[in-house]
């Protein structure tokens, strides 16, 4: 293979990797300067003894992070790891509670107290 056959080779198929990667959802509602945004179930979900949202990542963002959720939840932040114990790496936090960045790309919500239904959790860059 010529190396320009081997170059466009390349390049196609890394447009195509890039064609068929599923879309980032983002909330039309993001607060200005969001790291990420999860909507959590108001309880553990169905088998999970704490889990109430899925995956999120806080990788790439700001050093402190301002959690943003309707009051008065209160929600853990707890780190996904495969085949292991999953640590609560942020406990209680509340609206407006200041953190320093994980810099993860698993965490998810955990043991949501107060919440009348499915909510939204945003970690905002500070």
């Amino acid at each position: 293979m010529k190396f320009n056959q081997l170059l466009t080779a390349i390049f196609s198929f890394t447009a195509l990797s890039a064609a068929i990667q599923p879309p980032i959802p983002v909330l039309a509602q993001s607060p200005p300067n969001t790291c990420a945004c999860i909507t959590s179930e108001a309880a553990p979900q169905a088998g999970q003894k704490a889990r109430s949202s899925g995956n999120f990542s806080t990788q790439g963002c700001a050093a402190n992070l301002r959690w943003s959720v309707p009051t008065p939840i209160v929600f853990d932040v707890a780190k996904d790891v495969s085949g292991g114990s999953d640590p609560t790496l942020y406990p209680g936090v509340t609206n407006d509670v200041v953190t320093v960045n994980p810099n993860e790309r698993s965490l998810y919500i955990a043991n949501p107290r107060n919440a009348p239904g499915n909510f939204t959790v945003c970690a905002i860059n500070q």
